[in-house]
């Protein structure tokens, strides 16, 4: 495994990079995570596919600017890590986050993707694409507050690597089990300040420059212009809410290689640190049908 600092867009992005024979297959973590939370599926993928793994900016061990987080921005920094290393096409796999990422990659540099696994970006939070059910005033309001409330959130600072951990077990043990792939990606992310304290990796000001654009995103204008084959991966609970799954079968009515793929007990995001057999198992399936 190889570790690298790739220079774009006038930042640093971090990589892992497992080299073998075959098609390159990137691998684009959910917001707040960072490469590490791919370790557990490293090898059922890594026999056929050569793989990249990368610190989205602002995460993990990359560059943290302050500006830059719409995910135009940050489907470009990919874009440009695979010029730097001569890559003229990859696979994608986005998980939230990364899934809009890959999004906008597959919309913005069609020529670059083979194909795209999408868990995460399968509805807009506004528009006939959602599940808005108030007035665009209303929405408005909404995300106004949501947006004060994480201008109002203090930084967290913790006096040691450990104490961010615990820190971040406390939190994510109130909805899944704890495991060692959390305590290893947490790890990654625990940055240490000038003072010698330590904040999480992906801090408030890049949350807050993200969120603002997040509301604003209308993926159908991205679905509509992907034209490689799209593997849509929903959370098992939207299954049981006829009108998000309405949405998402709209989303992918836009593509004209999109299909949607049920994984039993599938948790978006988590599912990749938790049992993420069933969904590597539907995307190997799906890959290998590409490359027949």
């Amino acid at each position: 495994m190889n570790e690298k600092r790739i220079n774009v867009n006038q930042i640093e992005i971090q990589i892992q990079e497992i080299v073998q024979d075959g098609d390159t297959i990137i691998f684009l973590h959910f917001g707040g995570a960072n490469l590490m939370m791919w370790q557990r599926i490293i090898p059922l993928f890594q026999a056929e596919y050569h793989l990249i793994l990368v610190d989205l900016r602002g995460h993990g061990h990359s560059s943290k600017p302050a500006t830059g987080y719409h995910i135009d921005t940050m489907a470009s920094d990919v874009a440009g890590v695979m010029d730097q290393l001569n890559l003229l096409q990859a696979h994608v796999v986005g998980s939230s986050l990364g899934a809009e990422v890959g999004l906008s990659l597959a919309a913005n540099y069609p020529e670059k993707v083979i194909s795209l696994v999408c868990d995460g970006a399968l509805e807009s939070e506004y528009g006939p694409y959602s599940t808005w059910d108030g007035t665009e005033a209303e929405f408005e309001a909404h995300v106004a507050q949501q947006l004060d409330t994480m201008r109002e959130m203090p930084e967290q600072v913790f006096p040691s690597a450990d104490a961010y951990v615990a820190s971040r077990q406390e939190v994510i043990g109130q909805y899944v089990e704890w495991n060692g792939y959390f305590k290893a990606v947490e790890r990654y992310n625990a940055i240490q300040t000038p003072d010698g304290t330590y904040t999480k990796a992906f801090g408030k000001q890049a949350l807050l420059s993200y969120m603002e654009n997040y509301f604003n995103y209308r993926f159908e204008d991205y679905y509509k212009r992907v034209t490689c084959p799209l593997l849509m991966l929903p959370d098992a609970d939207v299954l049981e809410n006829e009108k998000e799954t309405a949405v998402m079968e709209s989303l992918r009515d836009l593509a004209p290689q999109a299909e949607i793929v049920t994984v039993s007990n599938w948790m978006h995001p988590y599912g990749w640190l938790l049992d993420p057999e069933g969904a590597c198992q539907a995307i190997l399936k799906f890959l290998h049908t590409i490359n027949q």
